[in-house]
């Protein structure tokens, strides 16, 4: 008889368990997907946040104008609902909010301005609209975000100079009217946006002499004082005694500091407004405030298209120069 092969009935099988070097890459997988799933989270709640204070702003503009028709000015005062009490008290025009922001609101006499910043309290962003501006972010720019902030040596600057405010024409002078204003070169909006805007002295410090102020910065950062501006050329090379001097001084940290430089900063040849109203030299010099004071005059710095130095003196308040921020 042939026999047949028996079956083997002991089911020998081969586990095959998870190497460490495997458990470490599975580990480290995960990690990388919980740390994007983070990111995207924070990212969309983030935009989220901005959109909801964007929109309630343009309601709140249309509000406000609808008053303005009905009434011939802007409100002059808000009561705590976020409606107007004065001139006329009409509940109808009270400003809606979404959850989480809160308004700050504000129109100098003959009330026929008006601004109104909205915040979300839970991330501290910021936005301002006026009666002739859509809604601006004021203070999203952190100074960790290398996208609008630049480290050098010690310090951290802001890599284009303010635009911030409702402009005013050059002959226009900035006032403590509670409505952040600047000046736009030849009273175009666009060259504030490639440029910058122009800030009389104590329009930039929102009207307190402390040197280093946060003025018109973002939250995070302050016009930069005289001695800070010594600091940042005196890390681009140029002496101690140099940088206390007046008059143009250094050697090439003019060049690193405009467009182009290897500064990284970018300083554009902005141009200035006079303290007459009109505006002067654009793309050949720049000027920029410091947040220290001269007698009745303010230190500044000065760029030009001819000289590769820094020109370091004190001027005239009721100018229109440039502000670049630094981080706090």
């Amino acid at each position: 008889m042939i026999q047949r092969p028996q079956r083997n009935t002991n089911n020998h099988q081969d586990h095959h368990g998870f190497t460490i070097v495997e458990l470490l890459v599975v580990i480290v997988i995960i990690g990388i997907l919980a740390a994007i799933t983070v990111v995207s989270y924070t990212g969309i709640s983030q935009k989220a946040k901005e959109v909801s204070l964007q929109s309630d702003l343009d309601g709140a503009s249309k509000q406000l104008k609808l008053y303005q028709v009905e009434y011939s000015s802007f409100p002059s005062v808000m009561n705590g609902s976020n409606c107007p009490t004065a001139p006329v008290n009409d509940t109808k025009y009270c400003l809606k909010t979404s959850s989480g922001n809160t308004y700050t609101y504000s129109s100098p006499s003959p009330y026929s301005l008006f601004a109104l910043t909205a915040t979300n309290t839970a991330s501290s962003i910021v936005y301002s609209i006026t009666n002739n501006s859509t809604p601006v972010v004021m203070s999203t720019l952190a100074v960790t975000d290398p996208t609008n902030w630049l480290a050098i040596g010690t310090q951290v600057w802001a890599k284009a100079n303010l635009n911030v405010g409702t402009m005013v024409t050059g002959v226009t002078a900035q006032t403590n009217n509670a409505i952040l204003e600047k000046y736009c070169y030849s009273d175009t909006e666009s060259n504030c946006t490639t440029y910058g805007g122009f800030y009389q002295w104590d329009e930039a410090m929102q009207y307190v002499t402390t040197q280093g102020a946060q003025g018109i910065c973002p939250a995070g950062s302050h016009i930069p004082s005289d001695t800070e501006y010594k600091t940042l050329e005196m890390q681009l090379g140029m002496l101690q005694a140099a940088a206390d001097a007046t008059g143009w001084r250094g050697t090439d940290q003019g060049t690193q500091l405009k467009s182009g430089g290897t500064s990284g900063l970018n300083m554009p040849l902005a141009g200035y407004r006079g303290t007459a109203g009109s505006f002067y030299s654009l793309s050949s010099i720049g000027f920029l405030w410091s947040s220290s004071e001269s007698s009745t005059s303010a230190w500044r710095r000065y760029l030009s298209s001819g000289y590769a130095t820094v020109l370091r003196d004190a001027n005239d308040k009721g100018y229109g120069f440039s502000v670049r921020c630094l981080g706090n």
